[in-house]
């Protein structure tokens, strides 16, 4: 996701992350409520992984996206870069 969005979209992920967790204490099928809450953590852990594939891709550990190459410190590399 980082590769086509970059992190700008973050907050999404903690609205929905919030919504969910706040549901799954509120309905009482257990069944939905754990749903939701795996739901609702899975989407508070993803704001944290946006920013850590961010640091991935400025080490060049990952190939970073040539339309939003502004968006990182370090240059575009095209032989880290080229997506295959």
């Amino acid at each position: 996701m980082e590769y086509y969005t970059g992190t700008k979209y973050w907050w999404i992920y903690l609205i929905i992350g919030f919504i969910s967790v706040c549901s799954a204490f509120c309905i009482a099928n257990v069944i939905i409520s754990s749903i939701l809450g795996v739901l609702g953590a899975s989407m508070l852990w993803s704001i944290g992984e946006l920013f850590q594939q961010k640091q991935r891709v400025e080490k060049g550990w990952f190939p970073m996206n040539k339309k939003r190459q502004n968006e990182y410190t370090r240059a575009y590399d095209e032989s880290i870069d080229k997506r295959k």
